[in-house]
């Protein structure tokens, strides 16, 4: 797999770009977690090179090996934005189930106070007119936290570092205030 953040773009190449480069994302993304708690093992073993190794494996080119303490921080930052990668990605695809697929998982009568009720095709339509930015979003917040991870694994600004930290903080909190709602 290429860099998410520096691979070439060829403006003829047209659709099916696109769709490989989002399909690397989510791979990337995806992908994360066993890297990030790889990495804390590698830190722990004092294999910080392999922990470099991998991240470049996984995408992020420019990334260089580190002490073990830095090592291990990235890695568990890396297990944080992977965590919320894939519940991002769980977000989305409750997004793609419920809103334009509405009338196909939900049977029975359209309940008082369903969004776009009383009718079926109202509530369909409503259910999928609001899901479908909210995939939208899902997927460009998916291609930002790869972005950010690439940055931070390659070490080449200041100001990655503490946002990484910020987005993990925020990401947890995001998740604890959505399990508090269930």
């Amino acid at each position: 797999m290429t860099d998410v953040l520096t691979r070439p773009t060829a403006p003829s190449a047209g659709r099916p770009h696109t769709l490989r480069r989002l399909g690397s994302t989510l791979l990337y993304d995806a992908l994360l977690v066993p890297a990030g708690v790889q990495a804390m093992a590698d830190a722990m073993l004092g294999e910080e090179e392999t922990a470099a190794r991998r991240w470049r494996r996984l995408g992020a080119r420019g990334a260089q090996s580190m002490s073990n303490a830095r090592t291990f921080g990235y890695g568990l930052l890396s297990a944080v934005l992977g965590l919320t990668n894939w519940f991002v990605m769980l977000l989305m695809v409750l997004a793609l189930v419920r809103g334009p697929f509405w009338g196909l998982v939900e049977h029975g009568p359209v309940q008082p106070g369903t969004w776009g009720g009383p009718t079926r095709a109202g509530a369909w339509a409503a259910h999928g007119l609001i899901a479908v930015p909210c995939i939208v979003v899902f997927l460009f917040a998916l291609r930002g936290i790869a972005a950010v991870h690439t940055l931070l694994v390659q070490g080449t600004n200041k100001w990655v570092l503490p946002a990484t930290i910020v987005l993990a903080a925020g990401s947890l909190a995001f998740f604890w205030s959505w399990l508090q709602q269930l």
